[in-house]
């Protein structure tokens, strides 16, 4: 009978501690969440003052053209918001994908992720949702069909 007390006990510890963990990780994707959307409410801002869009484009676009610079925000803010949708479960994979490759079917935005890729990569560091967000835009800069609309 004790050893049975024991085994109960030690399986309603675990299920508290499985609670814990995924509560406490739940709680990391609302404030990265938070964050994210922070982030494009601070593009659509810059982007709307050609001054703060220099600043916040950064020292790889300083001699470009003040649309450049809003077009790269506007690119940036846009797949920081899919990026926002991705860690939060509201885009599938395929959903993703077509984003990216209607982003990539252009010239515009493939310089977009050109510059943005060491960034954006450098930024998921050992988060596989974000290695394999940007594995994405990757495998659809690479597929044929896309360069060729």
């Amino acid at each position: 009978m004790l050893i049975l007390f024991a085994l109960l006990l030690a399986a309603v510890v675990a299920v508290l501690l499985m609670l814990v963990v995924q509560r406490r990780e739940q709680h990391r994707e609302t404030l990265r969440a938070a964050v994210l959307q922070t982030q494009v409410d601070l593009l659509k801002t810059t982007a709307a003052d050609p001054g703060l869009a220099r600043a916040a484009a950064g020292p790889g676009l300083a001699g470009e053209e003040p649309a450049v610079v809003r077009q790269h925000l506007f690119f940036d803010a846009q797949v920081t918001a899919w990026e926002l949708h991705w860690r939060i479960g509201a885009l599938s994979q395929q959903q993703l994908r077509a984003h990216a490759e209607a982003l990539l079917a252009d010239e515009a935005g493939r310089l977009y992720w050109e510059r943005a890729r060491s960034a954006r990569l450098g930024l998921a560091g050992d988060d596989s949702k974000l290695r394999a967000f940007a594995a994405v835009f990757d495998a659809a800069r690479q597929e044929p069909k896309t360069a060729a609309r």
